[in-house]
């Protein structure tokens, strides 16, 4: 199949198979620093949103979820991260059934559902509902996942390096921001989100940014009895540094990332949803949303909701190569896949970047390495890039 041969190319991966591998590498930062996006809010909520099916993207979260948790063994529990657990509550019928449809499907001591009363002694505040409990999530601070991540003699963090035009020269590629040459290697990992598609190269992956916003409310003393991550639409994390970290709206349209009152006014609402006595503990029905922190920030993320993950192909080529998919998709040509040699994609992971983004890393480097895949091959291959120009040849699109 078109993307059968990856495993035998080259990929850079990030931390921590960078100490496995040896490889030298050069880290282009566009701000003054790390974590300066959608990585630089106070608290992200390791949750796992699964399915009761097996699919790849449960496949995905489940493995990533572990490995995650794995690595935040190295951080600072209480400032960096805390695994004090993530109900989601069944806000309504809906959501009842399928959290009773994963409490069939999953073993307990990965999520179990609590009654109403249960709920309220697992979270500390009082609720309307009870929910599916997830004992070993939690949240975390993911710019402290990102600095440990960097923080190796072979990593070399360059900020204030705007990558803006990328080429291939002899068996290099260049990055460059108009006349400077910012690095040379001869792999390239695309890790921006959905700036990724200022490239020609990949300017076709279909990647989307949606604005999120999260509102940041002081601790009262009767708010320090929450005591895990609560989630309905929106989630309320127990406090970190004294605030407590509320979120997150959804905007697919507005490009300004100048936070609103009326997001923050949207952030409450999502609060007295989850607990209308959290509500009272932390005075928000006092609060006037224009006088809020927060800050917004954009995710990315693809039509099928799978990251984006792996060696990329020269579309043209690619649509060329197996025009003959068009007629008959049953079809398995033996045509070598046109790669472009050294260039590799780590995006599209949406608002479950904690859990999926460090385990895709290791995807990376078991292709660079020429080591076997951390995930089952059909979960690396749902996840590949090359699976949108093969279904628009399967689906006879241009």
């Amino acid at each position: 199949m078109p993307w059968s041969s990856a495993a035998a190319w080259p990929v850079a991966p990030p931390p921590p198979a960078w100490r496995r591998g040896g490889w030298r590498v050069s880290l282009l930062e566009r701000h003054a620093a790390l974590a300066q996006e959608a990585s630089g809010n106070p608290q992200g909520v390791l949750y796992l949103k699964l399915s009761a099916h097996g699919t790849a993207l449960s496949q995905l979260i489940l493995s990533g979820f572990g490995y995650t948790r794995r690595l935040l063994e190295h951080l600072q529990r209480g400032l960096d991260w805390d695994g004090c657990g993530v109900l989601q509550l069944a806000f309504d019928a809906k959501e009842a059934t399928r959290q009773a449809q994963l409490a069939d499907a999953f073993a307990p001591q990965l999520l179990h559902l609590l009654d109403q009363q249960q709920a309220q002694r697992h979270a500390g505040i009082e609720l309307a509902q009870g929910g599916l409990f997830f004992p070993e999530g939690g949240w975390v601070h993911p710019p402290a996942l990102c600095h440990w991540q960097a923080a190796h003699p072979l990593i070399q963090v360059l900020p204030h390096h705007d990558a803006v035009d990328l080429k291939r020269v002899g068996n290099q590629w260049q990055a460059w921001h108009g006349d400077t040459l910012l690095a040379a290697a001869e792999v390239a990992v695309l890790a921006g989100a959905a700036e990724i598609k200022r490239f020609p190269l990949s300017a076709a992956l279909p990647l989307k940014r949606i604005r999120g916003q999260i509102t940041r409310l002081a601790h009262t003393p009767s708010s320090t009895t929450l005591a895990t991550v609560v989630c309905a639409e929106g989630y309320v994390a127990p406090a970190r540094l004294g605030e407590h970290t509320l979120g997150a709206s959804f905007d697919f349209t507005n490009d300004d990332l100048t936070p609103s009152a009326a997001e923050h006014a949207g952030n409450l609402e999502r609060l007295r949803e989850i607990s209308v006595d959290l509500v009272q503990r932390l005075g928000a029905e006092h609060l006037a949303p224009e006088q809020l922190e927060g800050r917004a920030a954009f995710r990315c993320t693809s039509p099928d909701y799978l990251p984006i993950v792996g060696p990329l192909a020269e579309r043209s080529a690619f649509d060329q190569a197996y025009a003959t998919l068009r007629k008959d998709a049953r079809q398995v040509p033996d045509t070598p896949c046109p790669w472009l040699p050294g260039l590799y994609i780590n995006s599209g992971h949406g608002s479950r970047g904690l859990v999926t983004a460090p385990l895709c890393g290791e995807l990376l480097a078991a292709w660079i390495n020429d080591e076997p895949l951390p995930l089952p091959a059909s979960v690396a291959e749902a996840c590949h890039p090359n699976r949108f120009a093969l279904r628009e040849l399967i689906r006879g699109k241009p």
